[in-house]
């Protein structure tokens, strides 16, 4: 490296002290068979909303640039949420919906409420976006502490809370009078990331109605396994949707990713049984894992759940990749600093793991 010359100013130098501050959203390169370490449908899309979107893909000419807004999509999403098509905006994945509205709401001093631990691409939006944050730390249940939240955000005068239900990487949810409570006593807005909602937790879009300051963000990455494709969308009133659409880039969602979320949403009766079969593994996957002496479970109403570990985690997480198995690692995280993560796999998936945890804690705990 050149050394720098006396009275230069590095090219460095202009980048943001906020962004310099903090560490980039990372994962370890680390391949294994068995991948249960994203939250991802471990089914995949049926073959049937395949077909159909490669058939439709074809017919569509590939140099034009797509709708510039998605009219079909968000009357479609409109029409599956029951929400008004004015009151959608869609992108590249929820996390171009975060983004977006952090945009919007937060510059230099704006400060954030933020239950931790939870999904850390919150924190790193906000940060580079100058805001402050105001973290809640979770109960030791692993829960939401709905009063010290709903404190904090008064006190602290939040102009954005974000609560992710089911919450990531805990599995906790809020409950409907939990949140209305949040709405009605706080003046800032409240964000409630529901990219888990098709396993479990309660169905937030009545309350847009009543409550202007409720934002509500989803996905098609998890439960509608097009994690590859990158589809999110936020649901507000038509009046916010108008001013985060201004902070999101045009044209980000693809036409194929655009033409697949559509094919989905047609074809529901397709995915919804791989969403069953996912929750039944949940609690098939959670009983056995429970009579493990060393493990200790938390309850999730996501595609995963938190395991603490009653010897390092960096062995137990190392095992398991010596087994072909990749978890996540989330003990750098408040509160979980002896805890992995595991999203539920195939059943023979789930079986590996399984046998796997039985062999090291045995073998570990003697």
């Amino acid at each position: 490296m050149r050394e720098k010359r006396q009275g230069m100013i590095s090219p460095l130098d202009k980048i943001k002290a906020q962004v310099r501050e903090i560490s980039a959203y990372t994962l370890a390169p680390i391949e294994t068979r068995i991948k249960i370490n994203q939250n991802e449908n471990p089914f995949g899309m049926p073959a049937e909303i395949k077909d159909e979107v490669l058939r439709r893909a074809a017919e569509i000419d590939w140099a034009r640039y797509p709708d510039f807004v998605p009219t079909e999509l968000l009357e479609r999403l409109a029409e599956h949420t029951g929400w008004r098509a004015d009151g959608v905006m869609a992108g590249n994945g929820s996390n171009e919906m975060i983004q977006s509205v952090v945009n919007a709401v937060v510059e230099k001093g704006v400060r954030v409420a933020l239950p931790e631990p939870t999904f850390s691409v919150y924190q790193q939006v906000v940060r580079v976006a100058g805001g402050e944050i105001v973290p809640v730390p979770l109960n030791p249940e692993l829960t939401f502490n709905i009063p010290r939240l709903a404190s904090k955000i008064v006190t602290s005068k939040a102009n954005l809370a974000i609560i992710c239900s089911p919450n990531n990487p805990t599995g906790c949810t809020i409950s409907k009078r939990d949140l209305v409570s949040l709405l009605r006593s706080s003046e800032g807005l409240i964000v409630v990331d529901q990219a888990y909602q098709e396993f479990g937790g309660e169905d937030f879009v009545p309350l847009l109605k009543d409550h202007q300051n409720l934002v509500i963000l989803r996905t098609f990455s998890k439960a509608m396994a097009m994690g590859g494709l990158r589809v999110g969308y936020c649901l507000a009133s038509p009046e916010l949707i108008r001013e985060f659409s201004k902070a999101k880039m045009p044209y980000s969602l693809n036409f194929f990713s655009m033409l697949a979320a559509q094919v989905a949403l047609d074809n529901m009766d397709l995915l919804q049984p791989l969403i069953e079969r996912i929750m039944t593994e949940r609690t098939r996957l959670f009983s056995a894992l429970q009579e493990i002496e060393g493990l200790t479970l938390f309850q999730s109403a996501a595609n995963f759940f938190i395991a603490r570990s009653a010897i390092p985690v960096k062995t137990v997480f190392d095992e398991l990749v010596s087994h072909d198995i990749l978890v996540r690692d989330v003990s750098k995280a408040p509160l979980l600093d002896d805890c992995l993560r595991i999203s539920v796999g195939t059943p023979h998936e789930n079986d590996r793991l399984i046998d796997a945890l039985r062999g090291i804690f045995q073998r570990e705990m003697q």
